[in-house]
């Protein structure tokens, strides 16, 4: 296999995540990729990152502050993986795409609909691959709940429920997911959701959603710094919703339950059922390995006994180096699933590249993504229905407007 050259873009937490799939995909199956260059303004990231680098892939690639400067000096380049912050994922894809360069783009593609349709385009213009980096449905656990259903197992799907409750006392990450101007944490954790929704599922059609801030404030500790060596817990004001209740109807018929809520006192409460009318598929929380479960009236399967029951279950052959074939449960600690699942996702964008095909996540999907979170926070916050035809068409946009103007 002929290495692809690759460029990292951004070199905070996700692109350092995004470099240690890297090095798992190469040393799993040698040949996929050479990184030439990894990209930020921020120089001591950008060493940061190209230093261990050398670790794991046994050669430096250059630091550059930005793609111009990683293009220019660095000819040849085929393909960038941009783990930007979610503002400025158009600008950053877009110039690479009109470059003549493949781009992967972490999740979320955009903040809002009006903002990533110009990146289908520019894919559409250029005919370059554009793909977003949504891991969770290539956990192998989401693979065999999609397999159950598609395969019948349930019977005809009717009804989802989609349970996320965790305790909401401290900053979840970093504050900036906090911030309506980013999209809170309905887009950038709830856009995994939504993707899996679909991708179980098929298209959302219509979202009717009620939302609260139930804390004001998160305890947060900033990172230490020169000046700072060991901060101080502190209170940080939020803005965002932290509470989340949707129903869906899917163009399909079936019908849902989604709730995200993220000020929880007293335990957290993760759930996702599919019934159907001969039995119902439960996954396990995303990228736990825990098994999934299928039940058909007193017969209740879990782990290898649901796989035995679903023989023509079987992963492709790269998800098969990491999880092996046919799991119906895996265990490792939670880095290494990182690690192997941004390894996944990074060798399907690659082979589309090098097949000339659409990667399974394309820019289409992506948005999609966006858009059925942007349905609910558009239905949350207007007191009415909404149609995701019409947050994609940009018929119904009124709180994104107020998201880009920043007075969400």
């Amino acid at each position: 296999m002929e290495p692809i050259d690759l460029i990292l873009v951004g070199c905070g937490v996700m692109g350092t995540r995004h470099l240690r799939g890297h090095a798992v995909l190469e040393r799993a199956r040698p040949g996929s990729l050479r990184l030439r260059a990894v990209c930020d303004p921020r120089a001591e990231a950008a060493n940061r990152v190209a230093d261990e680098a050398v670790q794991l892939l046994g050669y430096r690639p250059r630091p550059c502050a930005g793609v111009a400067e990683a293009l220019a000096i660095e000819p040849g380049i085929v393909a960038a993986d941009v783990v930007t912050d979610p503002r400025s994922h158009p600008e950053v894809v877009i110039g690479l795409l009109e470059a003549g360069v493949h781009v992967q783009v972490e999740k979320p593609m955009a903040l809002t609909v009006a903002a990533g349709r110009p990146m289908l385009d520019a894919a559409a213009r250029t005919g370059k691959v554009l793909a977003v980096a949504e891991n969770y449905r290539r956990d192998p656990m989401a693979r065999l709940v999609r397999h159950a259903i598609a395969s019948g197992a349930v019977g005809r799907p009717h009804f989802v429920s989609e349970f996320h409750i965790s305790d909401g006392r401290r900053v979840v990450v970093t504050p900036w997911r906090h911030d309506w101007a980013q999209g809170g944490l309905a887009l950038d954790v709830g856009v995994h959701y939504s993707d899996m929704l679909e991708y179980l599922l098929g298209r959302v059609a219509i979202v009717s959603a009620r939302s609260i801030r139930v804390r004001d404030t998160r305890d947060w500790t900033p990172p230490p710094t020169a000046a700072d060596p060991d901060p101080a817990p502190r209170a940080m004001p939020v803005e965002c919703d932290d509470l989340y209740t949707s129903t869906l109807a899917f163009e399909s018929g079936v019908e849902g339950v989604w709730v995200m809520h993220y000020g929880a006192s007293g335990g957290g409460h993760w759930q996702r059922v599919i019934h159907g009318d001969g039995g119902s598929v439960s996954g396990p929380p995303d990228r736990t390995g825990q098994p999934a479960r299928l039940q058909r009236g007193a017969e209740v399967l879990e782990g290898e006994a649901m796989v035995a029951a679903l023989p023509d279950f079987r992963l492709n052959d790269t998800e098969a180096l990491f999880f092996g074939h046919s799991p119906g449960a895996y265990e490792m600690p939670f880095p290494e699933i990182d690690r192997n699942l941004i390894a996944i996702e990074t060798a399907e964008f690659l082979d589309a590249v090098r097949d000339g095909r659409q990667p399974e996540v394309a820019g289409m999907e992506g948005l999609r993504a966006v858009a059925v979170v942007m349905a609910l926070l558009e239905s949350a916050h207007c007191g009415a229905p909404v149609r995701v035809e019409d947050v994609m068409s940009g018929k119904v946009r009124a709180f994104q407007d107020r998201m880009e103007g920043g007075a969400a």
